[in-house]
């Protein structure tokens, strides 16, 4: 059974040889550990060192398979003081194996920095094809596009919550997240306010035993988060940008629909908040059209 794998059935199908020495970007699974490729495998079996954000997940996934290796820690708390001894090793004739806790390494942590230097130093670098969140979580949603954006974690400070989503209230492509389950009412909450009723791909832990995926809109996901007693697991999540907004309805439209509300005594807010949930359309964006046009 492929989930009985080990070592040996790993050289009966590729023939065992030392790596160059070089640094060797190995992807490991999301969370089923049977998602590993055999190529991952072998050169974390005979790479002279490893090197991962967490030595405990690593040595998980090299127990299960048999592997015995030299696994060092390498995470943004010491990547600056080991970055220069790493690049010393390599120099020497050493293989490296970089991994992360889970997915393909460089994304969402230091990697980029090493790497950064091994291209300075001129040392080859090898990266293998395998797990990825992104790219796993953006082929379940159901959006009809070629294009898509990773922008990584959600941004936490207000100001560069507004700013990140002002660019992608411009942008014709859908746009993948990570985001921590503590925060994920709230990420929702300001996309609905500053973008719209949008359509979203919620994806938490995937590949693992409670895999969820969701397929909906903004508004209802939040009333599908709000009803769990705790929201657990990794978060990917892929909002899609409303296209061709003024095809749908105009400008001119708006500001005489907006005006009709506020003579029937709502406020500014208040306007834009219900034309943007029946519209789909930002609602700061709606906001400014009516502080604008406003008679």
């Amino acid at each position: 059974m492929l989930t009985n794998l080990n070592l040996s059935y790993i050289t009966k199908l590729l023939d065992y040889e030392k790596p160059q020495s070089g640094l060797y970007i190995v992807p490991t699974p999301l969370g089923n550990l049977s998602d590993i490729t055999i190529r991952s495998l072998k050169i974390l079996s005979s790479a002279d060192l490893v090197i991962s954000e967490d030595t405990r997940v690593t040595k998980k996934l090299t127990t299960k398979y048999g592997i015995k290796c030299k696994i060092q820690s390498f995470h943004k708390f010491n990547s600056k003081n080991k970055i220069p001894r790493i690049i010393k090793k390599i120099r020497s004739n050493v293989s490296i194996a970089l991994t992360t806790d889970s997915g393909t390494p460089l994304i969402s942590d230091p990697g980029a920095d090493l790497v950064k230097e091994c291209f300075n130093n001129n040392l080859s670098v090898f990266s293998l094809p395998g797990p990825s969140a992104p790219i796993a979580s953006f082929v379940l949603s159901v959006f009809q596009s070629e294009n898509f954006t990773f922008r990584g974690f959600f941004p936490r400070q207000n100001k560069q919550i507004e700013n990140q989503l002002e660019r992608f209230n411009k942008s014709d492509c859908p746009e993948i997240y990570f985001e921590s389950p503590k925060r994920i009412i709230k990420t929702l909450n300001a996309i609905l306010n500053l973008s719209g009723n949008c359509k979203i791909t919620f994806v938490r832990e995937l590949s693992k035993k409670h895999e969820e995926i969701i397929n909906t809109n903004i508004s209802d996901l939040i009333k599908i988060m709000s009803l769990k007693e705790k929201i657990l697991g990794e978060i990917t999540f892929i909002i899609e940008p409303i296209l061709n907004k003024t095809n749908k309805i105009t400008e001119k439209e708006i500001v005489e629909f907006g005006n009709n509300l506020l003579n029937k005594g709502l406020s500014i807010s208040d306007v834009s908040r219900v034309i943007s949930k029946d519209l789909s359309i930002s609602k700061r964006d709606i906001y400014q059209l009516l502080i604008k046009n406003r008679k």
